[in-house]
């Protein structure tokens, strides 16, 4: 709800006359950017350690690799 109240100020501020359903829409397009951007963090995270865990999947297939040539 946060988001109402900051929508009601920014529209008092500038002058705007929006109804409650106004303010709703507007809080909601808000929420929903700050979840994208939430969203694409996290998508960013699990692809780096998805590249750490392709990194240590390729170490330990040339370690077996080594130990498979040493016998």
């Amino acid at each position: 709800m946060e988001e109402i109240e900051f929508t009601k100020e920014r529209a008092k501020r500038s002058g705007f006359d929006m109804d409650e359903e106004e303010l709703y829409a507007v809080g909601n397009m808000i929420r929903d950017i700050q979840l994208e951007r939430k969203l694409e963090e996290k998508h960013r995270v699990l692809e780096e350690k998805d590249k750490v865990l392709e990194d240590k999947d390729e170490l330990i297939k040339q370690l077996k690799e080594q130990l498979h040539s040493k016998n």
